[in-house]
């Protein structure tokens, strides 16, 4: 089913996310020992350190959708009656927040594109490394997002789902 194929999705992008965490820290401490010990810094330690950053949030997110984690104010759901708390959740996840990340996810496509086709390069470092791969993995992980959002609402209307309640 298209359900269990995007919570598999979900969880596959959360362990390369956690991959990148650890691509993160070992090249921070890469560039520490080399700019402090050898006194020669690297060209490219700014560059990885954020693209890896974003890419690790971006790739978690859906998975962090799939298990409910991430913060919301509930005080009002909870007062309210388990069926009425699920659609007031299903109607926010299907008619607010997918069409915006769809869009969001629209965007990040166009611009991976655009990027590819124009062989955009990061202009910050002296490193200049092609910014399209970035870009990808940005659109990749909202393209998730986006369908895990879209699952959770489903998730609702079947009743599956129930944040607020009390467990």
């Amino acid at each position: 089913m298209i359900i269990k194929l995007i919570d598999r999705v979900s969880v596959l992008l959360s362990l390369v996310s956690r991959g990148l965490l650890l691509v993160l820290v070992v090249a921070m401490l890469y560039e520490v020992v080399a700019r402090y010990v050898f006194n020669a810094s690297t060209i490219w330690a700014f560059d990885l350190s954020y693209m890896a950053t974003g890419a690790a949030f971006i790739l978690g997110v859906a998975w962090t959708a799939r298990i409910d984690g991430h913060v919301r104010v509930d005080f009002l759901s909870q007062r309210l009656p388990v069926r009425m708390s699920r659609a007031i959740n299903a109607a926010v996840y299907l008619g607010m927040v997918a069409p915006i990340m769809a869009c969001m996810t629209w965007y990040g496509w166009r611009r991976a594109a655009r990027a590819l086709t124009s062989g955009e390069v990061e202009t910050v470092s002296i490193w200049a490394p092609k910014m399209w791969p970035f870009y990808s993995v940005i659109a990749v992980g909202l393209t998730i997002f986006t369908l895990q959002v879209v699952v959770q609402g489903i998730r609702f209307l079947q009743g599956e789902n129930a944040s607020g309640e009390q467990r």
